[in-house]
């Protein structure tokens, strides 16, 4: 059989679980990154920023989040997933080392924006590298995984902020050496992580096939034929389709809307709820208790949605946990100060994370592997937008709308993310839906 019909219809053994992992690892670090950086801010020396430059410090991180995942992570499409990967890994490392060593907030906001390309190229080619080291029976659990690596990174950030707060006394740099180590470490364990099958197989070329049959061998795929062309996906690159093409047009702006709206509302969140919740409190302990929380709780939405996801499509999962995303952000807002501020907070992370790995588990699924990384970096790129803005604006509107107005935005925004996922589910549930090895239906039911 062909190496994409091998891949799909065996059962995955140790290799494939093991590649699978690596790419969780890889995934930590957009996570581990974000945290970072909210955790520092209530630390950063008096008169070392403004309310104002503290938001460009969150959204130089997403700009370069942005910048990393259209126009990096689609070179993994052309010159492999493996070598996309550890570029934006040693980037990563690099651009953390120069955040601890910044004198100015001029100098950290260009290092901001570094590492934030380095987490960006990562996550869209982890994402795609889940997806095509999977069987069609744990595609939507292979996906799910990867996506539960950012919630372990922001888990990691949390529980490294806590102790250096309570060890060290906040000393903000201690923060990101310790994330350029765990990067560190992480490119070390990448470089074991094997090329996609699936991106060797449409490079057609005599290295290529080399490669690939040394791949296939790692992986433990029997019974494979490297001349023989793959049925269940195209090969031949078209430089006309893309995610934008009429076929995919559709689902690829419900993807858009549905994920960027419930991003940047999860974002807002992450970001500043230690600084807000500090400013509402008088207490910054408190403030990084309800950090702590959210990351735990989207650590936990993670594996909620790896439960789902052997249940249900993935489209059904986002506009569900969606629409119950949004309930507990109106319970925060209500609950801002008192004992039910937790239970909300947790169930913020469980939902949102939840939908998050949901929305990119689909986009994975609804697109074939010619336009697969294209297609998750777009997704990551456009989401970025709001991720952007938001900080910026928070900042500078931080003095005018109380923490609880905030948190009703949010809310609303999450709603529109919901109707966008219903929307998404109700027109692909014939791709999203369709039986392991049906191969890749093209067009949306209208």
């Amino acid at each position: 059989m062909d190496v994409i019909t091998a891949l799909r219809s065996s059962r995955m053994g140790l290799a494939r679980w093991c590649a699978v992992a690596l790419c969780v690892l890889c995934n930590t670090i957009d996570g581990l990154d974000l945290m970072l950086m909210s955790y520092a801010l209530p630390h950063l020396p008096p008169g070392f920023a403004t309310g104002t430059q503290k938001g460009l410090l969150i959204s130089f991180g997403f700009l370069g989040m942005g910048l990393g995942a259209t126009l990096l992570a689609p070179l993994a499409d052309r010159i492999g997933r493996k070598r996309m990967v550890m570029c934006g890994l040693l980037l990563s490392v690099l651009a953390l080392a120069a955040t601890a060593l910044s004198p100015s907030v001029e100098w950290m906001l260009i290092a901001r924006l570094l590492a934030g390309a380095g987490a960006g190229t990562l996550t869209p080619v982890a994402l795609t590298l889940g997806d095509e080291f999977s069987s069609a029976e744990r595609r939507g659990l292979c996906v799910g995984l990867v996506a539960i690596g950012f919630a372990i990174g922001s888990t990691i950030g949390g529980l490294i902020g806590l102790f250096i707060i309570t060890t060290f006394g906040g000393a903000w740099q201690a923060l990101f050496w310790g994330g350029a180590l765990i990067s560190a470490a992480v490119l070390v364990l990448a470089s074991a992580l094997p090329e996609s099958p699936a991106y060797l197989v449409i490079r057609e070329t005599t290295e290529a096939r080399r490669r690939l049959g040394n791949v296939v061998s790692r992986l433990g795929l029997a019974g494979v034929d490297l001349a023989e062309r793959p049925l269940a996906e195209p090969v031949a690159t078209d430089a006309k389709v893309g995610v934008l093409s009429k076929s995919f047009r559709g689902r690829t702006l419900l993807l858009w809307l549905g994920y960027s709206t419930a991003a940047a509302a999860w974002y807002f969140t992450t970001s500043w709820t230690p600084q807000l919740v500090s400013t509402v409190s008088g207490s910054a302990e408190r403030g990084t208790l309800m950090g702590t929380v959210l990351s735990m709780g989207s650590l936990g939405g993670g594996f909620v949605f790896v439960l789902l996801s052997t249940r249900v499509s993935s489209t059904a999962v986002v506009w569900a946990c969606t629409g119950v995303g949004a309930v507990a952000a109106g319970g925060f807002a209500l609950t801002i100060t008192g004992g039910g501020a937790v239970v909300a907070a947790a169930a913020i992370g469980v939902t949102m994370q939840a939908a998050l790995s949901a929305y990119v588990a689909s986009c994975a699924r609804l697109y074939p592997t010619v336009i697969r990384t294209r297609a998750q970096g777009a997704l990551m790129g456009v989401s970025r937008v709001g991720t952007i803005l938001v900080p910026v604006v928070v900042g500078a509107v931080m003095a005018a709308l109380s923490a609880q107005t905030m948190y009703w935005m949010a809310a609303a925004v999450v709603l529109v993310s919901a109707v966008a996922g219903f929307t998404l589910w109700s027109r692909t549930r014939a791709i999203a839906e369709a039986p392991a090895g049906a191969g890749h239906p093209v067009r949306e039911h209208v």
